[in-house]
């Protein structure tokens, strides 16, 4: 279907496989309609319909990867927002950490977007990024996704959960060289976590960015990437956030994670039905 389908029809063909019976964790679907509906005082219905949608994206997301293994690839209309905040980070020869927010979208959009401006950017990935956990998955299966995207990278950075120390030299020499680094905001890996106040609850997200920035002194840049029906795609780079010396490296961290958290909220929002973070959203 995603070599064959017109890309418009995507979604709607995802929308309505994602209300099927029994396709998709209708427990799952329900629980996050609960939080949604809480957070954002919508009706039960509507709150459902945007649970919905959001699984209707991963699907969509799923038809991006494929259709990426067609000849010709796959070619989206993206806006890129932002870029002078890059700009102006590189040129204080420190690089740049990009933290990506988690939307269905940001896989793909972020790194195509940046990739046709010309960009080197090395992303921080886990060995279970892809459709599967397994160790065959992982070896065979994941490439379907991992490899139509590192075409758009100059490098992945495996995150190996023997030696994590490896994925943070790696991303530091990439940093001290100038280049760029991108890093998906969540709370996948280690203990190193710091919870912040987002829409009247709490969210975790792990360090790694804010305490790569402040150990290089590159510019810590939050990232949204959302489906934007007005030019398709849209990634935003934001104003970077500040890492303020003079204090203790926790009390940085902490900071710069609830200045993340509350730069979530338009988007978060603005687009309830991409963002993948309402399964991790804690109450207060």
């Amino acid at each position: 279907m995603s070599w064959l389908l017109p890309e418009h029809t995507w979604s709607l063909l995802c929308r309505a496989l994602a209300r099927v019976p029994g396709l998709a964790d209708r427990a799952m679907l329900g629980r996050t309609a609960g939080i949604i509906r809480a957070v954002l005082n919508e009706p039960a219905e509507r709150a459902a319909a945007i649970a919905c949608d959001l699984q209707a994206a991963v699907y969509e997301l799923r038809m991006q990867n494929l259709r990426a293994w067609r000849p010709g690839g796959w070619r989206p209309n993206i806006a890129l927002d932002g870029e002078d905040h890059l700009l102006r980070a590189r040129a204080r020869g420190k690089g740049a950490v990009l933290w990506v927010a988690h939307f269905a979208f940001n896989s793909n959009i972020t790194k195509i977007a940046l990739h046709r401006r010309g960009y080197p950017v090395s992303h921080l990935s886990r060995p279970e990024h892809g459709f599967s956990k397994t160790r065959l998955g992982i070896a065979l299966l994941n490439q379907v996704r991992c490899i139509p995207e590192d075409r758009c990278l100059a490098r992945r950075i495996v995150f190996d959960r023997s030696t994590p120390q490896g994925a943070m030299r790696a991303m530091m020499r990439r940093l001290q060289a100038g280049d760029i680094v991108s890093i998906t905001a969540g709370a996948w890996e280690g203990t190193d976590l710091a919870e912040g106040p987002l829409l009247g609850g709490r969210l975790a997200v792990a360090l790694g960015a804010p305490r790569l920035a402040a150990l290089t002194g590159a510019e810590l840049l939050p990232v949204f990437s959302v489906r934007d029906p007005k030019v398709g795609f849209r990634t935003v780079i934001e104003p970077p956030i500040a890492l303020p010396a003079g204090r203790r490296p926790e009390e940085r961290c902490a900071a710069a994670t609830a200045e993340y958290l509350r730069r979530h909220e338009y988007w978060v929002r603005t687009f309830p039905d991409q963002w993948r973070g309402w399964k991790e959203w804690r109450r207060a």
